[in-house]
């Protein structure tokens, strides 16, 4: 990275790249470092809350900002730059009256209880995003997709695939498409029915194929209603960790008195179970337990033999959650997980754990062409204690032998998930680039670096914005143009 006069004594904070962006843009970015590779061909799509302020007021949790998709297009060596708002209800009648009117995760409207009584959380639309039978969706797992057009990101609308998505069916932000027979496969928590006990809660699994069309689904019963965020598949099996951040005493989030990040939190008496269903019948096949925890994110999965291995980000809490609560608090610190592998034996029923580094890490992310294959390489953005880590400042390159090349951001940069995106015409795993999106806390202004994805200390180039982009989550690279 070009250097660059700090002029202050401590590093800025990781608070500016929470700030509200709430411009719209649409440009080639021409003035860059480096050179932008002739075989990087394709899309880079990002989701995250543009904005965690309406008006004067703050929402209550990070997960309530409204999404907004950024595109960052490459071709023929140039890249381009647009964003937009996903146009829900929430945003729009948001925007117009500046001020709350939807509840959220762990925002309230204003007017005490009377004014929540029975209102259900809203869906900003803000956590991941996915190009797949032809439609570019925004994903929040509070409710259905919603539908943009790639070229412009103008927003289309909730999408239900033909109404096989029923109005009570929420939809993930985390699927996962199946390389061999190009399905896109997707969960979404829900309730199966009622029984003396209260509802049944339930995992419902959904199957959509090349073409774009739901043509199976399924549920499978659970115990508690578990924070279940993403799952990994391999190339016969969906499995899920049901962990132990659970909910409880949702009865007084429906009387508006609470938000559900009132009511979340972690029990270590509750095991962490794992489920392996039948991705051909979507029926529950086995069931593995072990000591309490959670996985928030997975990279990959895939089956050895008679064992079926996982890697996931493993966490003994859920305090993170008061960080989400209050983010703008100079204190707040977003926590990381535990880089671990898993080996589930279909055989005799063990299971085995082995920690893979100790870089407290998230966000893992790999090749996708080898989703339920072996992969040799994973990525995770990391936090560094470089005397300013209150968000991600690295990421790593991870190998299965547990090799890692660490790269640390600056004191004052801020990055987030790393995404592997393949080089036009490539045949080996590492063969293609890291797109990286990082927070310049001096300059208030964002950038994308590229690196050398077999090779993550090579920066490639570095494509800096005309402006800052807050904090996102997750994104997903596709070889088609969009511009």
């Amino acid at each position: 990275m070009a250097e660059r006069a700090l002029g202050q004594n401590e590093p800025p904070s990781h608070h500016g790249g929470l700030e509200n962006l709430d411009e719209e843009y649409s440009y080639w970015i021409d003035d860059y470092e480096g050179e932008i590779p002739a075989d990087l061909t394709g899309t880079f799509f990002r989701n995250g809350p543009g904005r965690q302020r309406i008006g004067e007021t703050k929402y209550g949790h990070w997960f309530d900002g409204d999404g907004m998709l950024c595109a960052y297009t490459f071709r023929d060596g140039k890249a381009h730059f647009k964003n937009a708002y996903v146009r829900t209800p929430k945003y729009v009648e948001e925007t117009e009256a500046q001020n709350i009117k939807y509840r959220g995760f762990g925002t309230q409207i204003p007017g005490g209880f009377f004014a929540n009584l029975g209102k259900s959380p809203a869906n900003p639309a803000n956590t991941n995003t996915i190009f797949h039978g032809g439609h570019l969706l925004a994903l929040n797992e509070g409710g259905h997709p919603w539908k943009l057009e790639p070229s412009d990101l103008t927003t289309v609308g909730e999408f239900d695939y033909e109404g096989e998505l029923a109005r009570s069916q929420v939809f993930s932000a985390h699927g996962r498409v199946h390389p061999k027979t190009g399905d896109y496969i997707n969960f979404g928590a829900g309730i199966s029915g009622m029984t003396l006990k209260g509802p049944q809660p339930c995992v419902n699994i959904y199957r959509i194929n090349p073409q774009g069309s739901l043509y199976k689904k399924a549920q499978v019963p659970l115990d508690h209603f578990p924070f279940c965020h993403d799952f990994v598949i391999t190339e016969h099996y969906a499995i899920f960790f049901v962990g132990s951040i659970v909910f409880s005493g949702m009865g007084s989030v429906m009387l508006g008195r609470k938000t559900i990040s009132d009511v979340v939190g972690y029990d270590p008496n509750i095991p962490m179970r794992v489920l392996v269903v039948d991705l051909d019948t979507l029926e529950l096949k086995q069931t593995f337990e072990t000591g309490h925890g959670a996985i928030v994110h997975f990279g990959n999965a895939y089956e050895r033999g008679d064992e079926i291995v996982v890697d996931g980000c493993y966490q003994s809490g859920f305090e993170a959650n008061a960080t989400l609560e209050d983010i703008f608090n100079p204190n707040s610190r977003f926590n990381g997980g535990f880089f671990k592998r898993y080996v589930l034996n279909a055989a005799d029923g063990s299971m085995t754990t082995t920690d893979m580094c100790e870089t407290e890490c998230e966000f893992p992310t790999f090749n996708m062409n080898l989703v339920g294959s072996p992969n040799k390489v994973t990525y995770t953005a990391c936090s560094v204690d470089n005397g300013a880590n209150g968000f991600f400042n690295g990421f790593q390159r991870l190998e299965e032998d547990g090799q890692a090349t660490l790269v640390t951001l600056p004191p004052g940069y801020y990055g987030s998930e790393p995404l592997f995106a393949p080089a036009a015409g490539a045949t080996r795993e590492d063969d293609g680039y890291l797109l990286e999106v990082v927070y310049d806390g001096f300059q208030h202004r964002s950038e994308l670096q590229v690196y050398r994805a077999d090779n993550v200390t090579e920066l490639v180039c570095r494509l800096p914005l005309k402006h800052h982009v807050p904090h996102q989550f997750h994104g997903y690279f596709t070889p088609n143009v969009f511009c």
